[in-house]
């Protein structure tokens, strides 16, 4: 696994051979085995740990375990706390998307202090399908369906090129250590319950399932580049600047067929999403006027 990790960082992502940057590390075995990684690479790492305050002394031994990883690894270590519970409270999240938040704010803020470039986490190719699985269930559209994105400013996922058995096999294989996560096996969050009651199912209907997934992610992932390059073309020549917004023809906007899809990859990074309600606007009287959380359609 090391000489096509080394190969895939050397054809897709060379800026991390040159520049400094931070691996997220739980403590967990992906990312034990993509620090290993980084580091047989010569990749210039540090470790980002954080501690959730979840799940008691496990928490505590989790930090513990990385900082002996950070000294047996030589390289620089960030350790942080959060109170977790108190932040889901008050914002009103569930504990995984509070979790998620506080993380990423955290390396976006040791990032720009630390003058570090990058971020690696640990995703690999069984976590894109539970994403895909994930966002099959709630409706989605060719984006959801691309699964989890191979870098998203400055946010790196290297192992998604490679699935949850190669990297178990690997860290076997070289004696890896590795802490357990025991809340991965409950199965009341859903991610859970796709990745150990729907997966292992899908893969013994079809015994090169994930291989066939890895393709159609490919495959997704470029369609919905070439749908976004289109939709970057459009916008030039639809939206206009006008004050401190744009000013759009709602006759060169009706002319679009099929209008929803055109509506929904126009507006949704502006937060819209209720098309009968955009629809209905283009034909509205003058003054009316719908609002995302961010913007307002006049």
């Amino acid at each position: 696994m090391f000489t096509a990790f080394r190969d895939h960082i050397e054809k897709n992502f060379p800026q991390l051979l040159s520049k400094p940057g931070i691996v997220a590390c739980s403590g967990g075995v992906d990312s034990v085995v993509l620090a290993h990684l980084c580091t047989q690479t010569g990749m210039q790492i540090s470790l980002a740990h954080c501690n959730f305050r979840l799940r008691g002394s496990d928490s505590e031994e989790d930090e513990l375990f990385v900082k002996k990883l950070a000294e047996q690894l030589d390289i620089p270590q960030f350790i942080t706390h959060f109170d977790t519970n108190e932040y889901a409270a008050a914002h009103k999240l569930s504990i995984q998307m509070a979790a998620r938040e506080l993380r990423y704010q955290w390396f976006a803020e040791l990032m720009d202090k630390e003058e570090l470039s990058w971020v690696l986490t640990a995703h690999h190719l069984d976590d894109s399908l539970e994403t895909f699985l994930i966002n099959l269930s709630r409706g989605t559209g060719i984006e959801g369906l691309s699964g989890i994105p191979p870098d998203s400013n400055g946010i790196i996922r290297p192992l998604l090129a490679f699935s949850r058995a190669e990297i178990l096999q690997y860290a076997r294989e070289q004696g890896i250590k590795w802490r357990e996560d025991s809340s991965n096996e409950e199965t009341k969050y859903l991610r859970n319950k796709i990745r150990h009651e729907l997966v292992p199912v899908l893969k013994e209907l079809h015994p090169t399932f994930l291989e066939n997934f890895r393709k159609t992610q490919v495959f997704l992932s470029e369609s919905a580049q070439i749908l976004s390059d289109y939709t970057a073309q459009l916008k030039e020549n639809l939206f206009v600047p006008y004050h401190q917004g744009y000013k759009i023809s709602i006759s060169s906007l009706q002319e679009l067929d099929p209008l929803r899809g055109y509506l929904y990859e126009l507006f949704k990074e502006y937060g819209f999403h209720s098309w009968n309600v955009m629809e209905a606007l283009l034909t509205a009287m003058s003054g009316k006027e719908i609002h995302s959380k961010t913007h307002r359609l006049i």
